[in-house]
């Protein structure tokens, strides 16, 4: 019997017990009330009314968070809230739809900037406002992470409330990303899962447009707590780089798709050979107008500061494994690796990667849209 049943089998005995008892149960729980489910949008914080008596629960924290009696959505999904009071108990359904504000809590290291953007509509006129400045401060459309410690911040849109409950930590000493580039690949990215799995290590995905029949290894992805990301739907560098129309598209359409298949919103973005690449030099001065223009349109790009060259130059795990570990620095690593067919260098490699990493005092987490960019110098 789930936990659900439970409560409503209670609920169910307390209404009879009033009854024998000869009471008349005509009170409403206190709270918005004939309601028995409610929809909100990612983030959105919602009043039920409860009460200052009532305790409120949720089924699933991870869809549904309770903030001072009010329901806050945190993740798209469906669940249930329990409104228990003196008088009696109430379930009430609750969905959260994938659109709306995608970070409704998130951890910062000190530092970092969290964009303040909503799924696919916009609303430039949206004030936001912290609950304490000290810790996280606002700077035109981004959240600035200022100190250690815990904050609000919340913004009312055509009569709703959206929040983002904020964390901010100090950043490790020696913290790695470890990224992979043009997956998924049925030989490859099943395998790098499990290695991940197996050291309860992290990544981010820098994914092209998968093929329907991979759609699965994309959902395995989500599903195991990695960030999926941008690359790209196409890699034809001849293509994507021709006019920056036809790189905005070329991003926008697989950052939907994303949206629409597997309901992820993400703003991480890789350049297809680098915002440093060469392979665009047939249009003159391309990747200066798109440096400065993927931000306009909302994104962040991550270029890398270690390669583990299993792209090229190295011929095998031992070289790719040396490659990261001479890279490997004080700071923030960003680890250049990839998910494509059958790339056993890396494969092989990985787990004595993590393995050195952190018996040397390296932390592996995955990006979030707050992460710092690394940025490469622009040759074009």
């Amino acid at each position: 019997m789930n936990k659900r049943m439970k409560r409503i089998i209670a609920t169910s005995f307390t209404v009879a017990a009033f009854a024998l008892l000869g009471g008349i149960f005509s009170r409403e729980i206190a709270c918005n009330a004939e309601e028995t489910s409610i929809t909100l949008q990612l983030g959105e914080l919602y009043d039920i009314g409860a009460g200052d008596n009532a305790v409120v629960t949720s089924d699933n924290n991870k869809i549904v968070s309770i903030v001072d009696g009010k329901i806050h959505g945190l993740s798209h999904g469906k669940t249930a809230i329990t409104i228990d009071t003196d008088e009696g108990s109430k379930v009430i359904d609750i969905t959260v739809k994938k659109s709306g504000f995608p970070y409704g809590e998130i951890t910062m290291y000190k530092g970092e900037r969290l964009p303040l953007c909503f799924t696919e509509f916009k609303h430039k006129d949206a004030k936001w406002k912290t609950s304490n400045k000290k810790v996280a401060k606002l700077s035109g459309s981004e959240i600035v992470a200022k100190k250690v410690g815990k904050a609000t911040a919340k913004c009312t849109i055509n009569g709703k409330t959206y929040a983002c409950h904020i964390k901010v930590k100090k950043a490790p000493k020696k913290l790695v990303y470890l990224t992979f580039d043009d997956g998924p690949t049925r030989s490859s990215t099943p395998k790098i899962l499990k290695i991940l799995k197996k050291n309860n290590v992290k990544a981010t995905f820098f994914e092209i447009n998968p093929a329907k029949a991979d759609y699965d290894l994309t959902k395995k992805i989500i599903k195991s707590g990695h960030t999926l990301a941008v690359h790209g739907y196409s890699h034809n560098y001849n293509y994507i780089y021709a006019s920056e129309s036809r790189y905005k598209n070329n991003i926008t359409k697989l950052q939907k798709l994303f949206f629409k298949k597997f309901g992820v919103w993400t703003v991480l973005t890789r350049f297809p050979g680098g915002s440093s690449n060469m392979v665009s030099r047939f249009n003159r001065g391309i990747m200066t107008r798109l440096t400065k223009s993927v931000k306009k349109w909302g994104y962040k790009y991550f270029d890398w500061n270690v390669s583990s060259a299993d792209a090229g130059g190295a011929k095998n795990p031992k070289q790719v494994y040396k490659s990261v570990k001479r890279g490997l620095h004080a700071g923030e690593n960003v680890v250049l690796m990839h998910d494509f067919a059958n790339n056993y260098k890396t494969i092989n490699a990985l787990n004595k990667v993590i393995k050195y990493g952190k018996k040397h005092g390296y932390v592996f987490k995955a990006m979030t849209a707050a992460t710092t960019e690394i940025h490469h110098g622009v040759n074009n």
